[in-house]
């Protein structure tokens, strides 16, 4: 059996390494939904927090903008309603007076927002994501970023998602989804980053 390589490396390319003077730090739906709400992510959702924190705290001893995405829905609805408390960072991973928090309503961070704007006007060209949920609003981003010629970095263990159904209706458990989700990064789109790595090099 053949050892599988990613599309970028069948290309002969690689990822850059990380440089923290041309980066900044995006930081995707912590919010409370996935922790008492509609969606809780458990075990996987604290460890991912917990590592968000971390790299927050590198972040800002760095002088690394930041900027947190919060996902809005419609009034009243059954998730993420702006009405609700759901909707709210998670406390340990507040936003400081000069971190910009920034409100979507699709899954890609960069759409209909002031996002790509705001990390150009830092001159940053690279970008590191965490946040939730792998698959869905951190995968459609670093996507997005790739497609506006943005460098990705994933910090994979500070992202976290849920159980999914299959096409059968059989269970695919999180880390399933997590590690189909982040492969399909690394494929092409984003270098996968360990928290510790990040942070203590």
């Amino acid at each position: 059996m053949s050892i599988p390589s990613t599309l970028l490396g069948l290309a002969g390319g690689q990822f850059n390494e990380i440089d923290w003077s041309n980066c900044a730090i995006v930081m995707i739906d912590f919010q409370n939904e996935y922790v008492d709400g509609a969606m809780p992510l458990g075990d996987a959702g604290s460890k991912a927090t917990a590592n968000a924190r971390l790299l927050l705290d590198r972040a800002r001893k760095e002088a690394i903008p930041i900027f947190h995405i919060v996902h809005h829905g419609q009034d009243n609805d059954k998730i993420f309603d702006p009405l609700s408390s759901k909707v709210e960072i998670i406390d340990s991973l507040q936003p400081l007076d000069d971190e910009k928090t920034i409100v979507k309503m699709h899954p890609n961070a960069f759409y209909d927002t002031e996002l790509q704007t705001l990390i150009t006007s830092v001159g940053k060209q690279q970008i590191i994501f965490a946040g939730f949920m792998s698959h869905m609003c951190v995968s459609s981003s670093v996507r997005a970023a790739f497609d506006l010629g943005f460098e990705s970095f994933v910090c994979h263990d500070a992202c976290a998602t849920r159980d999914l159904p299959s096409v059968t209706g059989q269970v695919i458990t999180a880390s399933t989804v997590h590690d189909s989700a982040m492969a399909a990064l690394q494929d092409r789109f984003a270098a996968l980053v360990a928290t510790d790595k990040l942070i203590n090099g």
